[in-house]
């Protein structure tokens, strides 16, 4: 049974939150770790349908992380990043070992690999050689927190440290009622709005049609439905971390109302658009930054940062055509608007909109990226019929 898939996991998680709210009662925040870790577990081993392939993962990245920080001292860190991310690159290749029909997949893979792979990756990137290894409990939990551990957010392990320091104080009736309107608002936008948008809506065309008016009902339709889904499911985790003490990070926040690129990815998926800046475009940008050939050409080092982190965006959900074009096009876009910033700057006026009214500007650019975005999200669901 995977997290928020059945209504026994949603009563399995009551039974967690009564479970902790007992223990506060008896127990100091010093605690609380050891009794998250005593749940997380406990989902695994009984509910979860791979633990064994998650604790290998767990024992893998914890050992590798180690050794990288304290025996090579972060020494050629891109081997370290690569290492972490080799489990995760594995499954997406799929690759199969020479002369044998075996899948790395098969002793590899497991629901949430991904977000996992994403965790661990920030808390080594944010790792100083001074730094003081984890602690195995708070890192597993960290990785095995039950609310996060399919959908996320991709959190970082500071910030989850930090809130987990005081798990029990965080069980108060004030959290106990903000978790039940994000859980019952998460509960709506899965259960109801995205399954009404999938039933009447987007089933109503058939998968790939290449007839106009179904490729463009399809193409929002299937915007509207991956935001109720998927912002769905990360209100349900908000919902139910802030019942079990913990601050799970906002992942959504009014996509529709987006006016550029940058602006829409504060807004969706929002723990996903800071780790790409944090740890792939900022570092990437200042490599380039570093390059003599490129000193002179700042919009270029940015835009070229800036597709390439999508390019990775995309390849992150796979290494198919849907998902790299997806992801390219999201480079464009934001190349695109980042181009236009900088020559409105150098030229001291809007070279597209001219003396319009700001509140025109806003509905007209709001208006472009609904329709910007989902033709890039058409794509990435794999319904276009020109990409079989």
């Amino acid at each position: 049974m995977l997290p928020f898939s059945l209504s026994d996991f949603f009563v399995l998680m009551l039974l967690f939150v009564l479970v902790l709210a007992a223990c506060k009662q008896v127990l100091k925040d010093v605690h609380y770790r050891y009794v998250l870790a005593v749940l997380n577990l406990t989902y695994l081993i009984f509910v979860y349908p791979q633990p064994i392939h998650f604790l290998l993962y767990l024992v893998y990245s914890f050992g590798m992380t180690a050794l990288l920080i304290r025996v090579f001292r972060f020494r050629k860190k891109i081997w370290g990043v690569l290492l972490l991310l080799l489990p995760m690159l594995l499954v997406k290749f799929d690759i199969r070992t020479y002369q044998y029909p075996f899948h790395w997949s098969d002793v590899l893979s497991f629901a949430g690999l991904s977000y996992a792979t994403f965790r661990v990756m920030g808390f080594y990137m944010d790792a100083q050689p001074e730094s003081k290894l984890p602690h195995i409990v708070s890192y597993f939990n960290f990785l095995a927190f039950t609310p996060t551990l399919l959908i996320g957010p991709i959190e970082k392990f500071s910030r989850y440290v930090k809130t987990e320091s005081t798990g029990f104080t965080n069980i108060t009736t004030d959290n106990f009622s903000t978790g039940i309107q994000y859980l019952m608002r998460g509960i709506a936008f899965k259960f109801v709005l995205a399954e009404i948008t999938d039933r009447y809506w987007l089933q109503q065309f058939e998968f790939g049609s290449n007839e106009a008016l179904a490729m463009l009902s399809t193409m929002y339709a299937y915007y509207v439905y991956l935001f109720f889904d998927f912002a769905g499911y990360s209100w349900m985790a908000l919902g139910l971390g802030k019942l079990m003490g913990i601050t799970v990070p906002v992942n959504f926040s009014n996509p529709f109302v987006a006016v550029n690129p940058q602006d829409f990815w504060r807004r969706f998926h929002i723990s996903l658009g800071e780790w790409l800046k944090d740890y792939f475009f900022t570092p990437l940008y200042m490599q380039f930054s570093r390059m003599k050939s490129l000193k002179k050409f700042p919009l270029t080092r940015q835009n070229v940062a800036l597709f390439l982190t999508f390019l990775l965006m995309g390849c992150w959900n796979g290494f198919t055509l849907n998902y790299i074009l997806s992801g390219a096009l999201f480079g464009v876009y934001s190349a695109i608007h980042n181009w236009y910033v900088m020559t409105c700057r150098k030229k001291n006026r809007d070279i597209v909109f001219g003396n319009l009214p700001p509140r025109a500007v806003k509905w007209i650019s709001i208006f472009v990226m609904i329709n910007l975005v989902a033709i890039s999200l058409f794509i990435f669901s794999g319904r276009c019929p020109f990409l079989f």
